[in-house]
């Protein structure tokens, strides 16, 4: 995930070229199968197993917490298969939430940071998914989640909606990577102003991570501003095609010469 313009200006050129090798995808949800769970008290969390189709390893993990004190607090849901999975905070309340493929396994705990609330431990089964290969050739940059973000919460007053994204990977002897962004819309109507794909190159790892032996994943999100909501789609594996390198290839001089102005990547 990176914000800024060149990309992004790309992305309906590549798609010109991008059909034929999409073939490859991995799917890992498309929230055609309905969970919600709700933490309506502070210090509460909720957690459930919601099995189903369009689901990678067939089990999805739903995790939810508030920092709010009302009836209403955080939610995550889908709902109706809607293809979308919703995430909603309460009057004055921030949240935090979470999404784990891991097959259901028990697993042992794992840490899940965030910035309001202590570090989490949550149950990840690290050999759940039994070692899926995620790399295209033999560049990490040839492949990319890609997040199909159909909403994202507006400014309010002149205070931009912000919120936390987080990244997880373990391959099947437990050695994680992991990202982190934060994502903002600066405007007073619902705009996705950052790019929704996430190369494997962005997320930090050591030297024995293994990405051609993925047996877990997991995405959090932290709602910094209250009252958030927003909606996510489809989540992907994605081969980036041959001709995209060309192109962006000859894009480099550009988004180098931009890079300092338009990119605000932070790393975890």
């Amino acid at each position: 995930m990176k914000f800024g313009t060149v990309l992004l200006a790309a992305a309906g050129v590549l798609g010109l070229s991008a059909h034929a090798s999409m073939a490859a995808s991995i799917l890992i949800d498309d929230f055609s199968t309905n969970g919600t769970v709700v933490a309506a008290l502070q210090g509460n969390p909720v957690e459930q197993d919601f099995n189903g189709g369009g689901i990678l390893g067939s089990v999805r993990t739903m995790w939810v917490s508030t920092d709010g004190s009302d009836d209403v607090g955080t939610s995550l849901s889908v709902s109706g298969g809607s293809g979308a999975v919703n995430f909603n905070n309460g009057t004055n309340a921030t949240g935090q939430a979470v999404l784990l493929y891991d097959g259901g396994g028990m697993g042992a705990a794992q840490t899940f940071t965030f910035a309001s609330s202590p570090a989490t431990q949550i149950n990840v089964d690290v050999g759940g998914l039994g070692g899926l290969n995620f790399v295209v050739g033999s560049s990490l940059g040839a492949s990319t989640f890609e997040f199909d973000v159909l909403s994202f919460d507006a400014s309010d007053g002149g205070i931009p909606a912000e919120l936390d994204f987080r990244a997880y990977a373990w391959d099947t002897s437990g050695n994680v990577a992991t990202y982190f962004e934060k994502l903002i819309n600066p405007f007073d109507v619902p705009v996705i102003t950052f790019d929704t794909a996430l190369s494997l190159d962005e997320f930090t790892f050591d030297a024995s991570f293994d990405w051609t032996d993925i047996g877990a994943l997991a995405f959090s999100v932290e709602s910094i501003s209250a009252e958030f909501d927003g909606a996510l789609g489809t989540i992907s594996v994605v081969p980036l095609p041959a001709s995209a390198w060309l192109l962006l290839g000859g894009l480099g001089g550009l988004a180098g010469v931009s890079a300092a102005s338009k990119r605000r990547r932070r790393k975890s």
